[in-house]
This record gives C-alpha cells, sequence and structure tokens, in this order.
C-alpha cells in the first residue's frame, strides 16, 4: 500500500473515532454538536494520542513496542488524557460541570471502543484474505469504524430525544454518588484493554459479540436507572421543600388578612373622630389627622404589602417560595426583612434552579446567622436586566467579618457548627463559568453580590 492511502486511512480513522466520541459526549449532556468545539477537541485528541505514544517508547523502548505492558500503558495514558481532555472543551464550549462532561467522555468511549473492538476483531478473525490489501484494509478497519460512529449517533439521538440529559446530572448531586459514577465510567474505559492483555487469544464468535454488546446495553441501562432513580428522590425532596414553602406563604398570607382587619377596626374608630372634628371645622385637626393616618398606614400595611408586591415580582415559584419562607422565619425571630424587586425576574438565568436554590438559600441562612441579637437587618435585592440578573444579600453585624479569611473552608464569626455553606455555595459557582460573586462592606453591612447572565436566545 502507497503511503498516502495509509495515511488517508489514519486521517479518516481519526477523524471518525473523535467525531463519534465528542457526538456522543455532547449528546449524553444534552448538547448539540458545534464545529468550533470540535475542532477545538480534535486538536487535544491528536496531542493525547501522540504523547502517549512518546511517553511509552520512552518506557519500554521501540525494540518492545506493541507489546502488552505496552498497550497497557499505552491506555492509561492515551485514554486518561483524551477523556479529560473532552471535559474540559465540554466544560469551557458548553458550560457544563466538568465532572459531567469528564463522566459522558468515558462512558461514550467505552460504548465506541467496544462495539468498534467487537465488529474489528470479527473482521480480522473471519474475512478471507483477499488479493488487495485495499480492501482488507476497508473491511477490517474502516467497517468497524464506521459501525463504531452509527453506534454513537444512534445513542446519542436516542439520548437527547429522550432528555436522558436532565437525569443525568442528577447523578453528581452528592460527593458519594460522583465519586462512584466517575470510577465506574474510569474502570469502564479499559474493559478492552484488560481483555487483550488477559486474554489476548480469545476468539470473536457469536458469544463473544452478544456479550459485549449486552453489556453496552446493560451499562445505559444501569446509568440510566441510577439517574432517573436520584433524579426521582430530588423531585420527592424539592416537593417537600415546595409544601412547606407554600404552608409559609400561607401563613404570610392570612397574617396579612389579620393586619387589613384589624386596620379597617382602627380606621372605623378614627374616621369617627375626623366626623366630629369635619362638623366642628378644625382643618388644622383634619390635616393632622391626615398625616398620621398615612404613617399609621404605612406602619401597619405598607411594608407588608411592598413585600407581597416584590414576591409577585418573582416569576421562577421555587425562588419565590424560599423568599417567602425566609421572610416569615426573620419575621419570627424578630428581624427586619427587606425585598427588594423592583422588575419581573423571570426563569432565563443560566443557572439551573435546584443550584440557585441552594445558592441563595446558603446566602440568606449565613445572613440571619450573623446579624447581631436585636436589631438584626437583612436586605435582598433581585434586580433583573436584559443581559444578567443582579442578587445582593446585605446584613448588619455586630464584628466585623475578616473578608481575607472568607476563602478558607469553615470559616464563620458564630463559633463552631456554622459557616460550612459558603464552601458549598463557592462549588455550586465553580459549575458556571461567566458567574461573578463579589464580597465587601459597606455602611456598616456585610453585602454579597451575585450578577448571573441570562440565557441566549
Amino acid at each position: 500500500m502507497s503511503l498516502g492511502f495509509r495515511l488517508s486511512v489514519v486521517i479518516f480513522v481519526y477523524i471518525l473515532m473523535g467525531l463519534g466520541m465528542f457526538w456522543l459526549s455532547v449528546g449524553i449532556v444534552g448538547k448539540k454538536v458545534r464545529v468550533k468545539p470540535f475542532l477545538i477537541y480534535a486538536v487535544c485528541f491528536g496531542a493525547a494520542y501522540l504523547l502517549s505514544m512518546l511517553a511509552s517508547f520512552w518506557l519500554f523502548g521501540e525494540e518492545t513496542v506493541f507489546n502488552g505492558w505496552y498497550n497497557v500503558v499505552h491506555s492509561l495514558i492515551c485514554y486518561t488524557i483524551e477523556a479529560a481532555a473532552l471535559g474540559v472543551v465540554i466544560r469551557q464550549c458548553y458550560g457544563i460541570p466538568y465532572v459531567q462532561g469528564l463522566t459522558a467522555s468515558m462512558l461514550s468511549h467505552f460504548i465506541i471502543y467496544t462495539a468498534d473492538e467487537v465488529v474489528g476483531e470479527a473482521a480480522a478473525t473471519y474475512s478471507p484474505l483477499f488479493d488487495r490489501m485495499y480492501i482488507y484494509t476497508f473491511v477490517t478497519i474502516i467497517i468497524p469504524k464506521l459501525w463504531a460512529f452509527f453506534i454513537a449517533f444512534l445513542a446519542a439521538y436516542v439520548l437527547r430525544r429522550s432528555g436522558f440529559y436532565r437525569y443525568f446530572a442528577a447523578l453528581f448531586s452528592g460527593g458519594l454518588k460522583t465519586l462512584l459514577i466517575v470510577s465506574a465510567g474510569y474502570l469502564l474505559m479499559f474493559v478492552w484493554t484488560a481483555i487483550d492483555y488477559f486474554y489476548p487469544n480469545a476468539e470473536p464468535n457469536a458469544l463473544y459479540a452478544v456479550f459485549f454488546f449486552s453489556l453496552i446495553t446493560v451499562v445505559l441501562l444501569w446509568v440510566q436507572f441510577m439517574a432517573m432513580y436520584t433524579a426521582g428522590q430530588e423531585k420527592i425532596h424539592v416537593q417537600e421543600e415546595t409544601i412547606a414553602q407554600q404552608q409559609a406563604h400561607m401563613e404570610l398570607l392570612e397574617e396579612l388578612q389579620q393586619e387589613i382587619r384589624a386596620f379597617r377596626h382602627d380606621v372605623t374608630n378614627l374616621f369617627s373622630g375626623l366626623t366630629l372634628q369635619a362638623q366642628e371645622g378644625d382643618l388644622d385637626g383634619i390635616q393632622e389627622f391626615m398625616r398620621k393616618t398615612s404613617s399609621y398606614f404605612d406602619e401597619k400595611l405598607g411594608n407588608e404589602i411592598k413585600q407581597m408586591d416584590c414576591l409577585n415580582n418573582i416569576r421562577i415559584y421555587p425562588i419565590r417560595s424560599l423568599l417567602t419562607t425566609k421572610l416569615a422565619a426573620m419575621r419570627q425571630r424578630h428581624m427586619q426583612g427587606v425585598l427588594e424587586v423592583l422588575y419581573p425576574v423571570r426563569e432565563s438565568q443560566m443557572m439551573e434552579t435546584a443550584d440557585m436554590l441552594r445558592g441563595l438559600g446558603i446566602l440568606i441562612d449565613n445572613a440571619m446567622e450573623a446579624v447581631p441579637e436585636k436589631d438584626g437587618q437583612i436586605r435582598l435585592v433581585m434586580l433583573q436586566e436584559e443581559r444578567e440578573l443582579y442578587i445582593a444579600v446585605a446584613n448588619n453585624y455586630e464584628a466585623e467579618p475578616d473578608l481575607n479569611a472568607l476563602s478558607e473552608k469553615g470559616y464563620t464569626t458564630k463559633g463552631s457548627g456554622h459557616g460550612t455553606g459558603l464552601s458549598s455555595y463557592r462549588k455550586i459557582l465553580s459549575r458556571y463559568p461567566g458567574f461573578v460573586a463579589r464580597t465587601y462592606l459597606k455602611d456598616g453591612f456585610f453585602v454579597q453580590e451575585l450578577r448571573m447572565p441570562m440565557r441566549t436566545a
């Protein structure tokens, strides 16, 4: 075979396998294939392969290349770098958390290479000897790669159409679950490496093929089952929290209703006195009465009605329920809570609602812990702009916080048992490139700001 033909085959296989890996990984996380991210990954894929080849040559030397240990080391280095690079590309180009992109790339690697190796081994073992090497190359190399790409394309299409990515993200809600799924994905990448090393003379018969294609199916079903189960458990937990928040909302409405009834009774008495002043022509007394009545109304109902208007501006119902619950808790603990939402807040920010709930809850809980026991004040601001959502949580304090120490895990001004939320808050933000968090002191208040980019159409 000519050198040009060999190079063409290598380039074709390189592009086809790389595209299949990229296509399936992006499909697992629920995104569409774009040219620029694929080109970036292609460069990383080539660099990983070259680096693994050089490392293997350096360890074993050219004369021992392609022996058993060479294949093991080559696979460990190449596959690991390949999966890590694809995880980085998915994070940077699609905004998917790195651990999700990494796991998706490892699962894609297992599916594609299993499909390729099964068909490739069978073709190499059972295909007749052709007179021309071009046909033999097509049967033993090109066809298996095309089959692997078809499997990747079909799996990506099915997973994307079924909305699998929504369940897949739920697998990474806890540290232990994340460790288990990443470890399982990493081990699956080296199934074929282990088989080649321990069973180099295994015969690729029908049972052999059925076993490995069944393994692909079982792995996909297992991942989907675990993802759906985890998502279901989280949904139950969210529903329980939502019910509790709705109860708090109803309690606030009932409290406002009682305030209105009391105000109605008081206004009836006040207007009785106003009637006598009007009959006597006491204009100064009437003006004083109107001034006091306006002040009385603002004190009794004005703040409550303003809070309700601000809550109604929040169109993300779980966030509205969370803020209702927190404001009710502030009232019970005799804290002055002020909410400002000037414009409707819509659900189009890039952060997932569940992460937004956790992050905002951490900021408010920390503020409630940090305020003085008497005269505690908390201000919550949500400002919807065209390209971002601005959130600020501010609280007064007894002892001035050390801003430099806030980056330390577990830092708190309230003693042991507190201060664990900020590390979780930073972990949530780390999943979303482009988010800007800022912390500072101003006018006796500790302020934490967050700017969240909006999704583009």
